[in-house]
């Protein structure tokens, strides 16, 4: 499945690249228990439910570490949770969001293998160099 830019992250996108008072943010990346279409294209950051569980905390992304190919290609190394004990709810994917005060989703991507349950010792793997994510 495709991923989405949601309007809320296309609104940022179009005012770091013009630069309306926006500065670009540090991203997090997140996992989300969201179910299947549940999140659409006009989703906000309040939309979104994280899971819960020793492990299971965002991942920042460093500005300097991504790579970008001709073509306008972003890649950003591999980025893995792992659960130390059981999380609540299933992860059905993962997404960016800014640090802002208020926060918005830039992009989210849902699992085309369906939901994965975390529980203790399981690792759950984004690849953000192919847009895709393993257990």
């Amino acid at each position: 499945m495709a991923g989405i830019t949601p309007t809320e992250g296309q609104d940022y996108i179009a005012e770091v690249l013009y630069s309306q008072d926006t500065s670009p943010e540090t991203l997090l990346l997140g996992l989300f228990t969201n179910v299947t279409d549940d999140l659409t294209s006009s989703s906000v950051w309040a939309d979104v439910t994280v899971p819960t569980g020793t492990g299971s905390d965002e991942i920042t992304l460093t500005a300097g570490s991504w790579s970008i190919a001709s073509g306008g290609v972003a890649t950003f190394p591999q980025q893995s949770w792992v659960a130390d004990g059981d999380w609540t709810g299933d992860v059905y994917g993962y997404y960016l969001r800014t640090q802002e005060v208020t926060p918005r989703i830039v992009h989210f991507e849902y699992s085309t293998t369906g939901a994965r349950e975390m529980t203790d010792g399981n690792v759950y793997t984004v690849d953000l160099s192919t847009n895709t994510e393993s257990a």
